[in-house]
């Protein structure tokens, strides 16, 4: 994988060699690049990560390992529901204006524990989750996807990656000149595929 600054990257050939990471890995031929000594002295001095990735907390889905990166490779935030809540929204934010991507991914999965103690109106939760699952809990009911685990996960990665393309005026204005991409995806923890379900589109200015 390329670890020259991603600021002149086009992010459709920066996908192209995510997608690329990512079957070498399903079929087993991971490559592990830039996992050397020289390359840990080398990312110490900056970074240059050639995307950002927005996924959830849950152990199973090791994004490096996904996408068979290495060290400075990915920008990534990783939260519960893989929602884009303030912090994670600023964390891309420093992404996008200050390392120079121009790709960001924001891949939900199977099974999410956040989105399933969404569906579970009798969930018990300490306030902190509280907040977070009643986030995505709500948009779930506004999409009607409450009556299906893997179509509200679906759903969720879908509302995560709109959710923060509309929750900044950086990142939409990017977007609107075509200087970024938003791509979501959705993870399944059975067979280790990405179903990718599309980019982002910015809202139309009125």
């Amino acid at each position: 994988m390329a670890h020259s600054p991603a600021i002149s990257a086009d992010p459709a050939e920066v996908f192209s060699q995510l997608k690329a990471g990512h079957q070498r890995f399903l079929e087993g031929h991971s490559i592990h690049p830039h996992t050397s000594r020289e390359r840990l002295t080398e990312v110490a001095a900056g970074q240059h990560p050639v995307a950002a990735v927005l996924g959830c907390a849950d152990s199973r889905v090791p994004v490096e390992l996904l996408f068979d990166s290495g060290l400075g490779d990915l920008f990534v935030v990783r939260s519960a529901g893989n929602t884009a809540f303030t912090a994670a929204i600023g964390s891309l934010e420093y992404a996008v204006a200050h390392l120079g991507v121009t790709l960001i991914i924001v891949l939900g999965h199977e099974r999410c524990g956040a989105v399933g103690a969404a569906l579970d109106l009798s969930a018990k939760l300490s306030p902190s989750l509280a907040q977070v699952v009643g986030q995505v809990r709500m948009e779930l009911l506004a999409a009607g996807a409450m009556d299906d685990l893997d179509k509200a996960c679906r759903v969720n990665a879908l509302h995560s990656a709109q959710n923060l393309a509309d929750s900044s005026v950086l990142i939409t204005d990017l977007l609107r000149q075509g200087r970024l991409q938003i791509q979501s995806g959705y993870y399944d923890l059975d067979t280790a595929e990405i179903d990718w379900l599309g980019a982002v589109q910015p809202t139309p200015v009125n």
